[in-house]
């Protein structure tokens, strides 16, 4: 689907002009390429890329018309670059310096820094309840007098009201992170850490998981490679089943001490667990069960936990590409725009009604859970260059703009071009998916002018060639 009109929706947000003289109208036909360059168009044949299969809208923010539209209409799987869409909402819909809370109720007498009852901990979507936040939770609560619990924990997920998950759904890969389930309360983004480690005394490679996982057998099957740490040394296979977890693959002792991340419990059970293992660690006492529920009439609010600002958080979700913060952000916009509990439903009513009003044609866009990690999700070049276009001219650009990868520097972009003239001028994000690729943002060119770069490509050739025509693009850009 198009959209109607020939004039697109961030055209129509551009400062009202003059009606430009000759001399500025030969100026814009040269400011515009009406289709690919043919330098791209050959690098496509040779590398035998479809010209169907990519989008592209590339636009100087300081120009009437786009430099290349190719395709810019066609709705395409955006892979992670869906998430510009749903920080830019959050931003717009929270603001930046919205806070989440997590809150621990008291349910009978706390006397003498001892609870004669239930300890209720409460979480409204925090995506970064992370080892450290937890720590400075629980040890406000000590602080404030509690010591020991003889009751049980209750879990409080209300906040969240989302089907049911299968974690293997996507890719059959539960325990991969990227896969994780959001939730209301959600410690360390859901994932157990493995601390690997090699003894060359013995031959072998120790394995220890945090939290603990009560009654776990972990079968160790990982051996000691000969040589240099390498990249594939931090990827064991773990596969579950129900008398164990077999963990296996290769570690060498270059590789020192460290940790990989997998999921392996349900959200209410990983944060029992984290509680159990933390709060004894600071000498709490505690020897209860683990129940899920809800704060009720009569229980005693005894703290509450402030998490880092929204401003920050995208810091982590677009540099590093985070699917289940932005699960967790995108749930959190439901709740606040529309009320408790947050559904994926009145998620997107929330954001297609944001992107409406700031006059961006939402015409066939398709938003299922907001992270990108989805084979349904579609958007179009020119919907999210009009995004990035309204958000440049936006009060919250510099925090949505800071939030994207730095082009050879950091997060998901740190290894591209960063021996070229063209590291550090560009904040992009990336999307990538095994039929999918796709990148997005704001470049600075060898000569000043600030582009507006949307790059999507969807076929079974994204994965292989993909990158390279990224690249062959992004360089074309920057000498303009």
């Amino acid at each position: 689907m198009c959209e109607s009109g020939d004039v697109s929706a961030a055209e129509s947000l551009l400062p009202v002009r003059p009606a430009p003289q000759p001399a500025e109208l030969t100026l814009i036909r040269h400011q515009q390429t009406a289709d690919l360059p043919a330098d791209i168009q050959a690098f496509m044949q040779q590398a035998k890329i479809p010209s169907e299969n990519l989008s592209v809208y590339i636009r100087d923010l300081n120009a009437n018309l786009p430099m290349v539209v190719h395709n810019d209409k066609v709705l395409r799987n955006p892979a992670s670059v869906m998430k510009l869409l749903t920080t830019w909402t959050a931003l717009k819909l929270l603001s930046p310096s919205y806070t989440w809370k997590t809150e621990a109720w008291t349910r009978g007498e706390l006397k003498d820094g001892i609870l004669n009852g239930d300890l209720i901990l409460k979480g409204y979507g925090d995506p970064f309840l992370t080892d450290e936040a937890f720590w400075q939770l629980l040890h406000d609560l000590q602080l404030k007098g509690l010591k020991e619990i003889r009751g049980q924990l209750v879990v409080d997920n209300s906040y969240f009201n989302i089907p049911d998950y299968d974690p293997a759904a996507f890719d059959n890969e539960p325990t991969r992170v990227y896969n994780a389930q959001p939730s209301a309360l959600m410690f360390n983004f859901q994932a157990n850490r493995f601390l690997l480690e090699a003894d060359q005394a013995t031959g072998k490679v120790a394995i220890a998981p945090f939290p603990l996982i009560p009654g776990l057998q972990l079968d160790n099957s990982m051996v000691l490679a000969k040589g240099g740490c390498r990249k594939g040394h931090y990827q064991p296979t773990f596969k579950q089943t129900e008398a164990a977890i077999k963990i296996s693959g290769a570690y060498a002792a270059d590789c020192g001490k460290n940790f990989v991340l997998r999921v392996l419990s349900t959200p209410e059970v990983h944060v029992f667990n984290a509680f159990r293992d933390v709060w004894q660690s600071q000498g709490g006492k505690f020897g209860g069960t683990l129940q899920s529920g809800q704060v009720r009439d009569g229980d005693v609010l005894l703290h509450t936990h402030e998490s880092r600002t929204l401003g920050e958080q995208i810091r982590f979700i677009n540099k590093w590409s985070n699917n289940v913060m932005t699960r967790n952000v995108f749930l959190t916009i439901g709740a606040k725009v529309l009320g408790a509990p947050a559904t994926l439903d009145k998620s997107r009513i929330a954001t297609a009604d944001m992107l409406k009003k700031a006059g961006i044609d939402y015409t066939g866009m398709v938003v299922e859970n907001g992270s990108g990690l989805s084979r349904s999700e579609r958007v179009s070049a020119r919907q999210l260059g009009a995004l990035l276009e309204m958000a440049w001219r936006d009060p919250y650009m510099p925090e949505f703009m800071a939030s994207l990868p730095l082009l050879g520097e950091d997060g998901t972009l740190a290894s591209r071009f960063k021996d070229d003239d063209l590291r550090g001028r560009s904040h992009l994000k990336t999307g990538t998916l095994n039929d999918a690729t796709a990148i997005a943002g704001y470049m600075l060119t060898r000569s000043g002018k600030r582009l507006v770069i949307v790059l999507l490509h969807n076929g079974r050739e994204a994965q292989g060639s993909g990158r390279r025509l990224q690249d062959a693009l992004l360089k074309w850009a920057f000498e303009q």
